[in-house]
């Protein structure tokens, strides 16, 4: 049996599914994909729609929000290393070059249910050519610049197979590993503060990194101790709030660790993807959660940008005082846009498979 075809997933992200192929998945990787989802939503909450980045660091629960930031930043990269994983036996064939139609007909179809939303929730000056030059730079949905990523991605999966593929040895494949690391990662940590010290042209080719990575350990298998690797876990999300603790006062708090495709984001992502990627879980009911989650995670991340604006200036509005006191509110707001996004994901889903429903009995009708 392909592990390749047990995960089918348009190289990162899922949408929607049959019962025959479930049978067939690899449960690690679905807890993967299920928590790298609810891992950008959470991350959205401390980057994106609270003043996180402008308060001053101070006192205790400011530290946990700043520990539990690196961790939820892996989102992103998860997703691409699960690309490398599933899609190393992709070729450059007109069936493979097919699959990208399911994304880009689910990016348009809530493209237009955000474009909506916007107009006459948020009540935005959107002209009819206005929504149409969004969509397509990719600006509809505020956070579809990884769509536009992934386009790239997916087009280039097949030729990055061929390049992974023709280098001969592990020890080979480590070096080019490793390269890509230096390139990308490295310059994030010293190219800072007004210093160049490393060059950091490549920087923004992050995605390659983590496609290779993921190519690397499907074909290796590689693990690593749990214990281990919760500690580097838990020392490299430490990083910013204790340095910033002994060194740091009266200002907002320094990122120190830089960014998650950086050194120690890519620590943290790739050590979680190896204490998870083999994982099972026995219990049929979290099984069934973890498996629709994950065929599920594209329409879930397409959509959450509507529950975002609407119950973060709800919350806000009525129960924020100050970034200390309202990060007791991540663990209402979070979960509540997760299973919104999730029920309109199911929702699309119903509607898409009762329209395939209908147009297969018309074609049935007409011969």
């Amino acid at each position: 049996m392909n592990n390749e075809n047990e995960n089918t997933n348009l190289c990162n992200f899922e949408g929607g599914g049959n019962k025959k192929r479930a049978k067939l998945r690899i449960l690690g990787l679905d807890i993967i994909r299920s928590l790298a989802i609810l891992f950008v939503i959470a991350g959205h909450f401390f980057v994106l729609h609270t003043p996180f980045r402008s308060t001053n660091f101070e006192g205790l629960s400011l530290f946990l929000q700043a520990g539990l930031i690196p961790l939820f930043q892996t989102g992103v990269p998860l997703f691409i290393m699960l690309t490398g994983y599933l899609n190393t036996n992709k070729i450059s064939e007109k069936k493979y070059y097919r699959g990208i139609w399911k994304v880009l007909i689910a990016y348009v179809f809530f493209s237009i249910l955000t474009l909506v939303f916007r107009k006459y929730y948020l009540h935005e000056d959107l002209s009819l050519f206005k929504s149409g030059l969004k969509i397509l730079d990719f600006s509809a949905i505020p956070y579809a610049w990884y769509i536009e990523m992934w386009i790239g991605l997916f087009l280039f999966t097949p030729f990055l197979n061929l390049l992974y593929k023709a280098i001969p040895t592990q020890k080979q494949k480590m070096v080019w590993i490793g390269i890509l690391f230096a390139m990308t990662a490295i310059p994030d940590l010293f190219n800072r503060y007004g210093f160049h010290l490393v060059p950091g042209f490549w920087q923004t080719c992050y995605p390659l990194m983590f496609f290779f990575i993921g190519s690397y350990v499907k074909e290796y298998q590689p693990k690593i101790n749990p214990l281990c690797g919760w500690g580097i876990i838990i020392i490299c999300c430490l990083i910013n709030p204790v340095f910033n603790i002994l060194f740091v006062h009266n200002r907002p708090l320094i990122h120190i660790a830089g960014d998650p495709s950086g050194m120690f984001g890519t620590i943290i992502a790739v050590i979680f993807f190896l204490l998870v990627y083999q994982r099972d879980i026995q219990v049929p009911l979290m099984r069934k959660i973890f498996t629709k989650v994950s065929l599920l995670s594209l329409d879930v991340y397409l959509c959450c940008y509507i529950f975002d604006a609407i119950y973060y200036p709800w919350f806000k509005e009525h129960y924020f005082i100050n970034q200390s006191q309202f990060g007791m509110f991540f663990f209402v707001i979070v979960p509540l846009v997760f299973i919104s996004s999730l029920v309109l994901a199911q929702i699309k889903e119903w509607l898409f498979k009762l329209s395939e429903s209908h147009t297969s009995r018309k074609r049935i009708a007409y011969r």
